[in-house]
């Protein structure tokens, strides 16, 4: 079995000694497309807001309760709300996990829900459109092909929490090809710079 190392202060994947790359890295073309009219001080401040409440809701599944600062209540209080309506059985969460070494990434949840097995990703995004999806279908695509390695899964979920308490489930399809098509696009850059690299030298 590969050992898997996850480095929280830099978010990065080694296997077995070698770095590989992180599913956020493969799909950064995608979350470029989506965010590419957002101001990075905003993106800044929402993936730090989404760093707190990850921990909170995984403070809630460890030690079943949380202290939390009043800005990320009512997501945290969404969370809540989900695990009362849904009751899931998680198996694993914050997960890291590989695909071989071809690259990395850490699943939020993954569990059964409504007797399937699921990988769910936790979203504090405020609009899910039409390009949010389509990155997040990569993003959770990615993850499958990786657990499905050692672990089934039937279905692809995003939870999305919101700011007034509640929170909305979204299914995502499975795609494999929108999957293979980032790790396409990934390779080809790196060995295209590879390429350049030699030539300089």
């Amino acid at each position: 079995m590969a050992s898997l190392l996850f480095y929280d202060d830099t978010h990065r994947y080694t296997v077995d000694g070698e770095e590989v790359p992180s599913v956020s890295e493969l799909t950064r073309f995608l979350t470029r497309e989506v965010y590419t009219d957002t101001p990075q001080y905003f993106m800044d401040g929402a993936a730090a807001r989404g760093t707190r409440v990850h921990k909170a809701t995984e403070s809630i599944d460890e030690y079943a309760k949380v202290e939390c600062e009043d800005d990320i209540a009512p997501f945290v209080q969404g969370y809540v709300q989900f695990l009362r309506d849904k009751q899931p059985n998680w198996l694993h969460i914050e997960w890291p996990v590989c695909n071989h070494k071809s690259y990395a990434g850490t699943v939020d949840r993954y569990g059964e829900l409504d007797g399937k097995k699921v990988i769910l990703d936790i979203k504090t995004t405020a609009n899910i459109s039409g390009l949010h999806k389509v990155l997040y279908r990569a993003q959770l695509n990615l993850y499958r092909l990786a657990v499905q390695l050692v672990s089934p899964v039937d279905e692809l979920w995003i939870l999305q929490l919101k700011k007034d308490g509640t929170y909305k489930l979204h299914q995502l399809d499975v795609d494999e090809p929108l999957a293979y098509a980032c790790l396409t696009m990934h390779e080809a850059i790196k060995n295209s710079k590879q390429k350049r690299r030699k030539k300089n030298d």
